[in-house]
């Protein structure tokens, strides 16, 4: 992979030999050139404040520990909120955190087997009554974005009939927090991480998106904090494809409102291709564009 490296005027001049660093031939002064050189790289970047993963420039100078600590409690109080809203604003969700609970309770000896797991909650959602199904995402490389697949649960509620709203989509992970996790946190990360469910996420489509956007932008501060680049699996755009991206859901909830019964409990479906979830704004309910 090649590395460019942009060089001002100073370090321009020191390689042709104008600054004073000169090499006798041996790998040992050589070597020497060659850190002063980067040494002087570096500390022109710095001072020239570039860009860095992500789009985002470097963190705001003037904060101090302190300031770190109330951002992370803001911004763990926002997840929070947004993965556990009131009872009265959405009932519905209560029900069905607490038939999850039960599944993922009831199928705990499966939790270290991934997919098998992941199906057998599938069978008792629907088996309770719940268009449950297994969400396959998967995402092609394209401008920056690192192509990837990720394996969930959605919890589908049709819209009532004769109105013009669309269906709900639940998401259910159980695996979630453990997907925003990075080495070496901060206390400030730790706290926003700590916010999420540990036992699984159910939240409406457009609340996850808001708290990936929010956990993306604390894990880039933490990872910052100690020297570290930020990841291409911890980019905002590859976190929020993991849940919002273009799917295929199993069973097929098609047939099963063709039909107008559930299916048996075990039912495989048909695999379908489902629309690409657009990505939602932190400051808006309605979605965006989809993944580019």
């Amino acid at each position: 992979m090649a590395v460019y490296i942009r060089l001002d005027d100073a370090v321009r001049a020191r390689l042709r030999g104008d600054g004073g660093c000169t090499s006798s031939g041996s790998d040992h002064d050589a070597s020497a050139c060659l850190s002063d050189l980067v040494q002087a790289f570096l500390e022109t970047d710095a001072a020239a404040g570039g860009a860095g993963e992500d789009g985002a420039g470097p963190a705001p100078k003037g904060r101090d520990s302190d300031d770190d600590e109330d951002d992370g409690a803001e911004t763990a109080a926002s997840v929070r909120e947004l993965f556990d809203p009131p009872a009265a604003e959405d009932p519905f969700r209560i029900r069905l955190a607490a038939a999850v609970a039960a599944a993922l309770d009831a199928e705990a000896p499966l939790r270290a087997h991934g997919a098998a797991f992941r199906r057998a909650v599938m069978r008792r959602l629907r088996a309770a009554g719940y268009d449950a199904g297994v969400c396959r995402s998967r995402w092609e490389a394209s401008g920056g974005l690192t192509a990837g697949t990720y394996e969930y649960l959605d919890v589908v509620v049709p819209a009532a009939k004769g109105t013009k709203k669309t269906a709900t989509r639940y998401i259910v992970d159980a695996d979630f927090r453990a997907g925003l996790e990075v080495a070496r946190a901060t206390a400030e990360y730790a706290v926003v991480v700590a916010a999420v469910p540990a036992t699984a996420v159910v939240a409406r489509e457009e609340a996850v998106g808001r708290a990936v956007r929010l956990a993306s932008d604390a894990a880039r501060r933490s990872l910052r904090a100690h020297g570290l680049h930020v990841p291409p699996w911890r980019k905002t755009r590859y976190m929020l494809a993991k849940w919002l991206g273009p799917y295929k859901r199993s069973p097929s909830s098609a047939s099963s409102q063709a039909s107008g019964a559930m299916p048996t409990p075990g039912a495989t479906g048909m695999d379908i291709k489902c629309r690409a979830v657009g990505f939602f704004p932190s400051t808006s309910a309605a979605p965006a564009a989809r993944i580019k």
